[in-house]
């Protein structure tokens, strides 16, 4: 093997084990070994460097290692990059002022659904969505938003991660197909009890998926406005949209 070969081999490795911390809170070795295929030993030399760099921290549990500050930063500069330059963040600070409620604007990162950005109301809601969180991308309107969006092999690959029965599935589709004809997704209690929520997809410049627009409110907050609610969810994914489009 030549040194150029060596060279992107290991590249490969470290960018694999990065990437579990983006998918993990923390993780061993071991667990690293285990899903990315990468021997221990290999695992143990990239993390050593890593936590010499501030790229891993070492946690408070012997053994255990998650994101570092250098990767968090990382994170945070891409986050603000990102959203200043397609006035996301402008845009849902807007929407949660019409609204009074909670707005996002979320990816689907993996099987996930990742929040990258959050705009609350006056009102207060407890949600498991702020920035940097994210949940299993499969039911929930956020999710579905962005399944209905996706290659139908992303969301096999999804329901098969998180383990979902073939009755799970077959709602799953059903459910997608009537996203894509209504253009959003709505969803009460799916991911948090009691929590009303819509989403709406937000595409690039050659329409694909580039995240979606949520608002969330408590369901007995929002059963005489929802209608409203679904109007002003959707302007904002347009105007994003259209912002996107253009960048």
């Amino acid at each position: 093997m030549t040194s150029a070969e060596t060279n992107r081999k290991a590249g490969g490795r470290a960018a694999r084990i990065l990437a579990v911390f983006a998918e993990q809170e923390s993780a061993t070795a071991e667990e690293i070994s285990a899903s990315t295929g990468i021997p221990s030993s290999a695992v143990y030399r990239h993390l050593t460097a890593f936590v010499e760099i501030g790229l891993v921290h070492q946690g408070r549990t012997r053994g255990r290692y998650c994101a570092g500050s250098l990767t968090v930063q990382m994170a945070e500069n891409y986050r603000r990059e990102v959203l200043n330059q397609g006035g996301v963040r402008a845009r849902l600070r807007r929407l949660a002022t019409d609204t009074d409620e909670l707005a996002a604007f979320l990816v689907a990162r993996d099987n996930d659904v990742l929040c990258i950005e959050a705009a609350e109301g006056t009102r207060v809601i407890r949600c498991s969505f702020s920035p940097g969180l994210s949940k299993p991308l499969t039911f929930g309107a956020s999710a579905q938003a962005l399944l209905a969006h996706l290659p139908g092999g992303r969301v096999a690959r999804a329901a098969a991660t998180h383990g979902l029965t073939t009755a799970q599935v077959e709602k799953l589709q059903s459910d997608l197909r009537r996203v894509r004809d209504q253009g959003f997704a709505v969803s009460v209690g799916q991911v948090d009890p009691g929590v009303w929520g819509v989403s709406v997809p937000v595409l690039g410049r050659n329409h694909d998926l580039v995240g979606v627009v949520s608002t969330m409110a408590p369901d007995f907050r929002v059963r005489a406005r929802r209608e409203s609610l679904i109007t002003l969810t959707h302007a904002a994914a347009q105007d994003i949209s259209r912002l996107e489009a253009y960048t």
